[in-house]
């Protein structure tokens, strides 16, 4: 009903508007100062300017607009009353649904409190959540704490039913470990004075534990110290054995120090009486083995032979004086130092000998095998529990290295005597430089093989040993040089040539001492051997040669002994200080021999010849005229030579067999080998004379169709077995020296370096 009367009231305000009526307006009320911009929008409307292309009215089309509007709004209005039953009932609708969504507004509304109190209880749950995980974590933290405290302090009773009754064997091991750890941890505690009641109750079990796991240890570990006393017993074996229970001495170090050092005073003194027993039974049976030696007190370089004997000693033959200076094979022993040491039992059923210098090396390898495996013992077993660690690491080696040193000293002190006292004997008996020579080599490879090992123990016992060899090779090597001094002229046969007896002594002892310093270079060594060649050397050439005869015996005596010497150095293969020497010597002296067996034979020819190079030299350097020869005395001497040079030459063959042909078997040099230098030097003295002739006088003289042809020379010294001459002499084509000139160059096609040579 109310909607009604709304209707009518509408219906009939309508029907009463005048929509036509003149407004009333005020002009001054208008503001037109934007109307040209609404006309120029107006203007570029479509249908204004349709409307305006057209010529269409303005006013009347105005005015039937607002007719237009007027219907429209009538039949909206009609409209609006024909849905009135619609209208009314979305009203109905519309107050319902507001009811509705009040009561939804208060049940929302109330559960938007319910929700805040939840929410503030929510938040609530979650500080007591977080503040229990906090006192959950702290709780965690502090349980494992305090269980690692009560474990590490708390001694259980199996712990103490080990310790006292099981078997010392890996599980006492381990339980003794974790003692060891609680005794540390109740001593630390006790140090910083953190002790609480639960540590201080544990404390007087953990002292008797520790008591009673000592006691343990110490008896345990003296019954298998005194199995090493057992006959036949193995000590390798034994200390591998003790080696996996070094940890019971680790702990009696830690903490029953007192203890440790009886353990190891009693080790030291048992394994030093069973090894100074086993190395004097061992010496002992290696030396019954010795084969005696060979070299006496009076087996001197300078001995001779017909004054030893008398009415106590046997006559030494020449043989034997000789035999005692050879090396032989005796450093074969330095090659193999390595061989592994004698089993005396083993080689006296076999009833082999042994030298002394292969006992030595022997029972010096059987000690340094020893002392490595001891070293090594004693280090890992004692060492390792007695040092001090944290420190610096260089004073910790140098610890380590002394510590080791004293304990070395201490187990085999007594054994290294056995072994200084035995040297000591032997050097008493011993005169054989070679064989003292080779122990110091022996010396010197062991002292290697040590220092490959790493292991410096034996440093001070190798020292020893070289000041015992040292000081008696030198005594003997005097006694060699003394009785060289005191060889008397008489004991050269007067008139002879033959070597001394002393030539091949001394080579044989020489290239023996420089066979044993050749990868050495001993510089004590070399001097005494410089001393002693030059004794030698004295000893010859003004000595001995006084009463071999003429200077051309004396030559020929010199050749034969420095040939005997080289002899055994070529046949060693060897090259030394001492050889060099000897062939300088050797080479003067042939020198001398070919000069003076030319100038008895062919003086005249030999005298002009140097006399014209002479002249002709002193020319050239004066830059002046080539001098003429006495041409009377040059066709003298080639006659001469035409005439004589086959039968002189024979003679010349003659005496060098008689000189050198009977050789004594040890000498070098052949009565060939002189010969070839003399023939060779006869041949180029005559070529130097036709040379020298024939640079002096261009035309040749009458008598140089007298010339014998070099080549019937060459032909005839093949007689004498000296092709080999021939083919130095068309190879080289040089000449010996000239005292004067030098060497020079005579004949074509020269090689400046085979001449040289």
């Amino acid at each position: 009903e109310e909607l009604a009367a709304q209707e009518d009231a509408l219906s009939s305000e309508v029907l009463s508007m005048d929509i036509g009526a003149d407004l009333d307006v005020n002009m001054d009320e208008i503001d037109f100062s934007e109307v040209d911009d609404d006309l120029k929008k107006f203007q570029e409307d479509e249908i204004v300017k349709d409307a305006l292309m057209r010529g269409v009215d303005l006013g009347s089309y105005a005015r039937n607009i607002e007719k237009q509007l007027a219907d429209t709004e009538l039949a909206s209005v009609e409209d609006y009353f024909n849905n009135s039953a619609e209208v009314a009932e979305l009203h109905n609708e519309i107050k319902s649904c507001d009811s509705v969504l009040e009561r939804m507004e208060h049940m929302l509304t109330r559960f938007q409190g319910d929700l805040g109190a939840i929410s503030s209880e929510i938040k609530h749950l979650q500080d007591k959540s977080m503040l229990m995980r906090i006192k959950l974590t702290n709780r965690k933290a502090v349980h494992v704490d305090l269980d690692q405290y009560v474990k590490t302090i708390f001694i259980s009773p199996d712990l103490v039913k080990t310790i006292h009754e099981a078997e010392i064997k890996d599980t006492f091991i381990s339980h003794l470990v974790d003692l060891d750890v609680k005794i540390q941890y109740l001593d630390k505690l006790k140090k910083e004075r953190k002790l609480d009641r639960a540590a201080r109750d544990m404390i007087p079990l953990c002292e008797r534990t520790k008591v009673k796991a000592v006691s343990r240890i110490r008896t345990f570990l003296l019954q298998k110290i005194y199995l090493l006393k057992k006959p036949q017993t193995n000590i390798q074996i034994k200390q591998n054995l003790l080696l996996r229970f070094k940890y019971l001495y680790q702990f009696v170090r830690q903490h029953a120090p007192g203890t440790a050092d009886e353990l190891r005073s009693l080790y030291i003194e048992t394994i030093r009486k069973i090894y100074t027993a086993h190395f004097k039974q061992y010496i002992n049976s290696l030396m019954r083995l010795q084969s005696p030696s060979v070299v006496s007190k009076t087996d001197l370089l300078g001995v001779d032979e017909s004054k030893t004997g008398g009415m106590f000693s046997v006559k030494k033959s020449r043989l034997h004086l000789e035999r005692v200076f050879m090396l032989g094979n005796r450093h074969a022993l330095l090659s193999n130092i390595d061989k592994p040491p004698i089993i005396s039992h083993s080689a006296a059923k076999r009833q082999h000998r042994f030298p002394y210098q292969e006992i030595f090396r022997t029972t010096h390898r059987m000690l340094m095998d020893t002392a490595t495996t001891e070293t090594a013992f004693v280090s890992d077993f004692f060492q390792e529990a007695d040092s001090k660690r944290g420190g610096d690491a260089a004073q910790e080696r140098k610890a380590a290295q002394k510590e080791e040193n004293l304990l070395f000293n201490a187990i085999f002190s007594k054994t290294l005597s056995l072994f200084i006292e035995n040297l000591e004997a032997y050097l008493l008996k011993s005169y054989d430089c070679l064989e003292i020579l080779i122990l110091l080599r022996i010396v010197v490879l062991h002292s290697q093989m040590m220092r490959t090992r790493q292991t410096g123990c034996m440093d001070s016992f190798f020292d020893r040993i070289n000041m015992l060899l040292w000081p008696r090779f030198k005594v003997v090597l005097d006694a060699h040089l003394g009785s060289i001094k005191g060889i008397r002229e008489s004991s050269q046969p007067k008139n002879s040539t033959q070597v001394h007896y002393i030539s091949p002594r001394y080579a044989e002892f020489a290239s023996g001492i420089d066979v044993l310093n050749k990868d050495y270079n001993d510089g004590i060594i070399v001097s005494n051997m410089g001393r002693l060649r030059q004794s030698i050397i004295n000893l010859l050439a003004n000595s001995l040669s006084k009463r071999v005869g003429d200077l051309k015996q004396v030559i020929v005596f010199l050749i034969n002994n420095y040939s005997a010497v080289l002899k055994v150095y070529h046949d060693k293969n060897l090259q030394s200080e001492t050889s060099e020497t000897f062939k300088g010597l050797m080479h003067t002296q042939v020198a001398k021999y070919v000069e003076m067996e030319l100038s008895e034979k062919f003086g005249v020819l030999i005298k002009f010849v140097n006399q014209s190079e002479e002249r002709v030299a002193t020319a050239q350097e004066r830059k002046e005229k080539l001098p003429a020869l006495d041409l009377e005395t040059a066709a003298n001497i080639v006659r001469d030579f035409a005439k004589n040079w086959q039968r002189k030459i024979q003679q010349i063959d003659s005496h060098v067999t008689s000189h050198f042909g009977r050789a004594q078997p040890e000498s070098a040099y052949k009565s060939s080998e002189i010969l070839k230098q003399i023939l060779i030097q006869l041949v180029l003295y005559y070529q130097r004379l036709q040379d020298v002739i024939k640079k002096c006088h261009r035309r040749p003289p009458s008598f140089m169709k007298e010339l014998v042809p070099i080549p019937n020379i060459m032909h005839e010294i093949k007689k004498y077995g000296n092709a080999e001459a021939l083919g130095y002499l068309e190879a080289s084509g040089c000449s010996f020296a000239s005292p004067r000139l030098g060497l020079r160059p005579l004949l074509k096609n020269h090689n400046a370096k085979q001449c040289e040579a």
